[in-house]
């Protein structure tokens, strides 16, 4: 018998392994768009009020984004889950940030319509296309967009992950990275997050 301390195939292990290095990597494309997220975060300052959307899984990562960003409301403008019924209607000189991983799905595409028509500004995380793909989805040229990498196809086995969930795990990770980068920004007090927060 070889011992090894490599986890054994489809353990715990190995797939918690996997997604180690999935965060790693989604960590590194994030850095380097740092411009990016620096002007994503200008985007929100001068906003007269944030919208956040996604649908399914990538909505949960744009609505724990909406969460965390009324932390910092003696900071940023009125921030709002587009998915609620109690919340500001959009108006030009506002910002709405997607997190689509293709941008395809159709209330994506009415709902990022209708925001332009009404003047918003429109932001885009999303799905950074493979090599030689064109950028798919509904950003357009100029847009604010963050790319998050998929996970590599080696990186699937042997410790086979079902659903992949590669992009949703990613949009956490980047809303954490870009809420945290805001507050070091703005010199946010680490107390204003319990001071808002609804506990």
């Amino acid at each position: 018998m070889i011992m090894t301390d490599v986890p054994a195939p489809g353990t715990a292990g190995a797939i918690a392994t996997v997604y180690g290095q999935y965060c790693a990597r989604v960590a590194r494309v994030i850095a380097d768009q740092a411009g990016m997220v620096e002007r994503l975060i200008d985007a929100m300052s001068a906003a007269g009020a944030i919208h956040c959307y996604g649908f399914g899984r990538s909505g949960h990562a744009a609505a724990s984004l909406a969460i965390r960003l009324r932390h910092f409301q003696r900071v940023l403008p009125p921030v709002w889950w587009v998915g609620d019924q109690v919340r500001d209607p959009f108006k030009a000189g506002q910002l709405l940030i997607v997190f689509s991983r293709l941008g395809t799905r159709f209330e994506v595409v009415d709902l990022v319509r209708h925001a332009r028509e009404h003047g918003l500004t429109c932001a885009f995380v999303t799905r950074a296309p493979a090599r030689g793909e064109q950028s798919g989805g509904i950003a357009r040229a100029g847009e604010i967009v963050i790319g998050l990498p998929s996970m590599d196809s080696d990186l699937l086995s042997p410790a086979l992950v079902y659903g992949g969930g590669d992009f949703e795990l990613g949009a956490y990770l980047f809303q954490e990275i870009l809420v945290t980068r805001a507050g070091h920004r703005f010199e946010i007090p680490a107390s204003d997050t319990d001071l808002f927060h609804v506990h």
